[in-house]
């Protein structure tokens, strides 16, 4: 189970609102089962029924997203759902969502709709879902847009009751910004929110944010092996990497 809660993640905006409707963001991490058109549903049917749930001011956005160069991966797709936590309070009524749904597929009766999410569940498997919250994001310069079109996932268990420490050493490591001519467009670090405890397998996660999938391939093949420094040794000393994933945009939906 550990293998399979580790692979949770989210891509995420700082937002506020007054400085206190933050932004949390949902994460629902998809294994897609091979030889169907599930993938497809998500950018149509699925794309269309989250555009009106943003349009009705129920969340602020869904980011859908897909593993890159990994089939061994226990997800193949992650959605990312942005929102303030007033929107979080929001009722959602079967009424309204049926009216929702109704004008992102027309013509779809409630007798379609059981079919056609039989099918889905045939499809595909939830793997997992999640919230979490940024922390910092560093943008190479300001002509980047975070989130990049390309994300290298990096997966962290803090121990307990280092967490300032640990939040303080990662942003220090740019206290001084990116490169300015590297390929690397930006950088962000988050916490998880929805599971504290000794026992979670992972609690912080960093992306190294890239324009091109050779651009990371590029950035590891031209990096000399080296060995850690002091501090970085102090940072290991409480965190574990455990786990990096690559993954793509597909669709941004606002």
């Amino acid at each position: 189970m550990k293998k399979y809660v580790l692979l949770i993640f989210i891509l995420f905006f700082s937002i506020s609102l007054n400085g206190q409707d933050k932004v949390v963001l949902r994460q629902t991490f998809i294994k897609v089962k091979p030889g169907n058109n599930y993938a497809e549903d998500l950018k149509t049917k699925f794309g269309k029924m989250a555009q009106k749930r943003i349009d009705a001011g129920y969340q602020e956005g869904w980011h859908l997203w897909e593993v890159v160069a990994n089939p061994q991966a226990p997800f193949t797709h992650m959605i990312v759902e942005p929102m303030l936590l007033s929107q979080m309070e929001k009722e959602r009524s079967s009424e309204g969502w049926i009216k929702m749904r109704n004008e992102a597929v027309p013509g779809m009766t409630d007798s379609d709709w059981t079919v056609f999410m039989d099918g889905i569940r045939k499809k595909r498997e939830i793997v997992a879902e999640a919230f979490f919250m940024p922390v910092k994001d560093i943008k190479r310069d300001e002509n980047v847009n975070l989130p990049d079109d390309i994300g290298v996932v990096n997966w962290m268990k803090v121990k307990e009751g280092k967490f300032k420490t640990y939040e303080k050493m990662e942003k220090d490591l740019y206290i001084n910004g990116l490169n300015k001519k590297g390929l690397r467009t930006g950088w962000s670090l988050a916490k998880r929110i929805d599971k504290v405890g000794v026992d979670v397998y992972w609690n912080y996660f960093t992306v190294d944010w890239f324009s091109k999938f050779s651009d990371v391939i590029k950035t590891r093949a031209n990096t000399a092996s080296w060995d850690a420094n002091k501090s970085y040794q102090t940072m290991l000393k409480i965190r574990d990497l455990r786990e990096s994933v690559i993954i793509r945009k597909v669709t941004m939906l606002e």
